[in-house]
């Protein structure tokens, strides 16, 4: 069996080791910034941006979600020397807007630098760039929600032996194989560390309440301790007011484990207040809400009917597997067979035009739960 890959260290981690390799040295030719946490990107752009500042670069800012995002502009700075320092710091924002449109002449190829646009091209041309005489000075920070380790741009920076950081989403519920307590939750920990840092006593009960109420938003988490500063004599749960809703793909999770306290709190706070996604934007329409759940059900008692009846499940990320090994041992094959005919004749009423809304899935959710003492079925 091949050995897994080794855990990335925490983005918080991360982060600190770029300032620390910043501060120790001379800056190098790319940095690269990457995964779905805008937070803790914004923190890495911060931290490239005051080391370019510090060494008097010529900063120079490019967004591709900007509406007024030029990439003739960026192309031009890529490829000519600044005018008001000795080198320049590029930041390039949200680049994964732009290479979305990336298409290849002979199909998909995405780390054939002819098959990219323009700004691709300066970007790979200025990474090609090397020392000790740059026709071009400084450094590129490139920040892109999504960047295949497969991709051109990513190839490159990476024989550059320049910072790579990928920077996830931080876990908002207890690993299924680990400590149960939500107060031990990476996002309830991160909350704790970062109130000490901002001056906020909040112990483990409180930070718990604050990530349950405003939910897995870093910066609107931010915000909120910056109000619990000025709170005066008010308690916690007084000051923070509950604004969040619920992931479809984490209660999808807490159903088909049957776990009816967490389902229950789940259905309510995704009904109520929707979620919230990737960009920021919420969800609040209830058939979308339903599609997505569905969906998520579906695919998870699929996957976990096939892995009871012995079949190998393959293209999991580590935690989704650890959580397929934990479910197969809650239930028999036939009875997550009997889960699906029923989750399978809620999705057939709710397309056949008849009414199913929450109370359906509290119901759902009662007769799915699983006692106090969990019920472990040897996988066949």
């Amino acid at each position: 069996m091949a050995a897994r890959a080794p855990r990335e260290a925490h983005p918080s981690t991360q982060v600190a080791e770029l300032r620390a390799k910043l501060a120790s040295g001379d800056l190098p030719r790319a940095i690269l910034v990457k995964g779905e946490e805008r937070y803790f990107r914004d923190r890495a752009v911060e931290v490239a941006c005051a080391a370019g500042t510090e060494r008097g670069f010529e900063l120079c800012r490019h967004d591709a979600r900007d509406p007024e995002f030029d990439a003739s502009a960026l192309c031009h700075d890529l490829s000519a020397a600044p005018m008001f320092a000795a080198a320049r710091m590029l930041v390039v924002r949200n680049l994964s807007a732009l290479l979305k449109s990336e298409k290849s002449e002979d199909g998909d190829a995405p780390d054939a630098p002819r098959a990219a646009p323009a700004v691709s091209r300066a970007i790979l041309r200025f990474l090609a760039d090397r020392a000790p005489h740059y026709a071009i000075g400084g450094t590129l920070v490139i920040d892109s929600e999504a960047l295949r380790a497969d991709h051109a741009i990513s190839k490159a920076v990476t024989a550059l032996d320049a910072p790579v950081l990928s920077l996830r989403r931080l876990y908002e519920s207890p690993p299924p194989w680990g400590d149960p307590d939500v107060r031990r939750t990476e996002l309830v920990l991160w909350l704790i560390s970062h109130a000490r840092e901002k001056g906020v006593a909040l112990v483990p009960d409180q930070a718990a309440y604050v990530a349950a109420a405003i939910g897995n938003d870093l910066s609107a988490l931010d915000a909120e301790l910056e109000r619990l500063k000025r709170r005066g004599g008010e308690s916690v749960e007084d000051a923070v007011a509950w604004a969040n809703g619920a992931s479809p793909f984490e209660l999808s999770e807490r159903l088909v484990r049957g776990n009816l306290g967490e389902s229950l709190a789940g259905i309510e706070s995704l009904f109520r207040f929707g979620t919230q996604g990737r960009d920021g934007s919420r969800e609040v329409e209830p058939a979308a809400l339903f599609a997505m759940l569905f969906g998520s059900m579906r695919n998870k008692l699929r996957q976990t009917i096939a892995r009871s009846e012995g079949e190998s499940v393959g293209g999991m990320a580590p935690r989704a597997r650890d959580e397929l090994e934990e479910r197969v041992r809650l239930r028999s094959p036939a009875a997550w067979r009997r889960l699906l005919e029923e989750l399978v004749a809620l999705e057939r009423r709710a397309r056949s035009g008849a009414t199913v809304d929450a109370s359906d899935l509290a119901l759902l959710a009662l007769q799915w739960r699983l006692g106090s003492r969990r019920r472990t079925v040897r996988a066949r």
